[in-house]
C-alpha cells in the first residue's frame, strides 16, 4: 500500500478588503496552487441559503469540511488557502496561518472603491477588523499553529507575498 502525504497547507485570511485575494494571485503567479474558499463554497454548492442582508452564502461548515479534507488529499505537497472563513479548513492539512490586516480608514475606503456593498456592510466589515475577528477565528479553530500577522496598509500583494515566503522559507 502508497501511503500518501498530506499537503502542507497554509491559510491567508483577514477581513475582505484587505487583499487577501491580490496576494493569492500573485502567488499563483509564482506558481504556487491557489484555492480561493469561497469560490470553493459556492463551486461545489457548500451552503444553505443566502443571507440577503449580509450579502454572503450561509456556509454548510460540515459538508464544507468533508468534502474539502477528500478534494486536498489530491493537492499538491504545498497548498495556500485564501478566504476570510479559513477557520472551516481541517486542521489536519494546516501548516500555518497569515492574518492580512489594515489600517480601518484605510480599509473603509478600499471597500468603497472596490465592492458594491451598502453601508451598513463596510461599516460591519470596519467592525470585524477593528475587532480582530479573523484572528480570533483562526487562534480559537488552530490554538496550537502559528499564526502571522501582516500589514497590508503601505504593503503591496508582492511584499506581503514576500514576507509570507521568507517565513515559510519556500
Amino acid at each position: 500500500m502508497i501511503e500518501q502525504s498530506l499537503p502542507r497547507v497554509i491559510l491567508i485570511t483577514g477581513t475582505p478588503g484587505v487583499g487577501k485575494t491580490s496576494v493569492g494571485l500573485s502567488l499563483k503567479k509564482r506558481g504556487f496552487t491557489i484555492l480561493n474558499l469561497n469560490d470553493f463554497i459556492i463551486n461545489n454548492g457548500l451552503y444553505f441559503g443566502f443571507d440577503y442582508p449580509r450579502g454572503s452564502v450561509i456556509i454548510d461548515d460540515i459538508k464544507l469540511q468533508e468534502i474539502l479534507f477528500n478534494e486536498l488529499l489530491y493537492y499538491p505537497k504545498i497548498v495556500f488557502i485564501e478566504g476570510h472563513t479559513s477557520e472551516l479548513v481541517p486542521n489536519d492539512f494546516v501548516d500555518s496561518i497569515f492574518v492580512i490586516r489594515c489600517n480601518p480608514g484605510i480599509l473603509r475606503e478600499r471597500l468603497k472603491l472596490s465592492r458594491d456593498y451598502s453601508n451598513e456592510k463596510i461599516a460591519e466589515n470596519i467592525q470585524a477588523e477593528i475587532m480582530e475577528e479573523c484572528l480570533l477565528s483562526v487562534k480559537r479553530a488552530f490554538p496550537s499553529k502559528p499564526i502571522y500577522e501582516i500589514d497590508s496598509t503601505n504593503n503591496t500583494p508582492e511584499m506581503i507575498v514576500n514576507k509570507i515566503l521568507f517565513r515559510m522559507q519556500l
